[in-house]
């Protein structure tokens, strides 16, 4: 395996060279296809050019740490210290190398497999799953690379890890939603709340004040109304800014149960860059928030500032800034905000 596995990460390390020195052709390809406007690395102003351009250019040491859902709950514990880390770590049954050391069969709980070097990677085990599936699965998972295609490099060297890890319930035997916060230089400025991700998935984006933003990524997803409860989350809001101090921008996940906070994960690439905002002007908006000098900004005050910069332009410009799926307008750079 560990042959193997050393000739995957010589053979992504290839495509990563054999990548950039064409300058990415797949990335602008698979860009311009998923969002209608060409892919801009040098002078990036959406957040999704954004986190390409992250992916390309941050070697930040701790962003694989963070991404590794093994050493992530080190960071976790070194930023919020024992006690409170102790509180919000998901319960680990068991961590394997390879898969087959895992003593499901003895026992009768549930628990969530997942492979730590990848996002996405997860399995419901219940008593009774066929060991076969199991071994075959995890066999999947370690062998293969994770975003490297997308140049999502930070994968690529963790240590490959297969974690068993406690399932959190709701009181009703629901799988409680996720809370989302999309931070920037340590202050969290959006959320996304996704109720039901393994059925009918309902999703809303807010702010942190809990106002709903209109045209973020809600792919066809039914709009979530009205929005749950959350009485933690002044606690996920601290969590996440501290959680998320060391980095330009990434996102913070919890769960909730009642008064309880768990933590999921810290996730740098969401969506890889690829998924595409209802409203282009958001997807500008949220671009600004990487900017440092734009930090006390709200989302919304931003959003606010980029359509009213658009609507003083000339009305020819008005139509170029409508059309940013065909090329980079001139409305478009009149609408960054610095």
């Amino acid at each position: 395996m560990n042959r193997f596995l050393d000739f995957e990460i010589l053979k992504d390390r290839f495509l990563e060279l054999r990548q950039a020195l064409a300058s990415y052709p797949f990335l602008h390809k698979v860009f311009l296809q998923k969002h209608g406007y060409p892919l801009d690395l040098k002078n990036p102003l959406t957040h999704n050019e954004r986190i390409n351009h992250k992916k390309i250019h941050d070697r930040n040491p701790l962003i694989p740490i963070t991404s590794d859902k093994v050493r992530v709950r080190d960071y976790v514990r070194e930023i919020l210290g024992e006690k409170e880390a102790n509180e919000i770590l998901i319960p680990l049954f068991h961590i394997s190398k390879t898969g087959k050391d895992i003593p499901h069969q003895s026992w009768d709980f549930e628990f969530f497999m997942k492979a730590n070097h990848s996002s996405g990677g997860n399995m419901l085990v219940k008593p009774g799953t066929d060991p076969e599936l199991i071994r075959k699965t995890c066999q999947t998972w370690l062998k293969s690379s994770y975003g490297q295609f997308l140049h999502e490099w930070a994968y690529r060297d963790i240590p490959r890890r297969i974690t068993c890890e406690q399932v959190i319930r709701t009181p009703e035997g629901q799988i409680p939603a996720d809370i989302k916060y999309y931070c920037f230089h340590g202050r969290p400025k959006m959320l996304m709340i996704l109720t039901d991700r393994f059925g009918h998935q309902k999703r809303v984006f807010t702010d942190v004040q809990l106002n709903v933003i209109p045209g973020a990524q809600m792919y066809g997803k039914d709009m979530l109304y009205p929005l749950p409860d959350l009485p933690t989350h002044g606690r996920m809001l601290d969590f996440a800014a501290k959680l998320a101090r060391d980095f330009t921008y990434c996102r913070v996940d919890f769960y909730t149960v009642g008064n309880k906070v768990y933590f999921g994960e810290i996730t740098h690439y969401t969506g890889s860059g690829l998924e595409k905002f209802d409203d282009y002007d958001l997807d500008l908006a949220i671009g600004n928030l990487w900017l440092p000098e734009n930090k006390d900004y709200s989302i919304l005050e931003m959003l606010q500032l980029v359509k009213s910069r658009k609507n003083q332009l000339p009305k020819s410009k008005k139509s170029d800034h409508s059309k940013n799926q065909k090329s980079r307008s001139e409305s478009t750079q009149s609408a960054h905000i610095t």
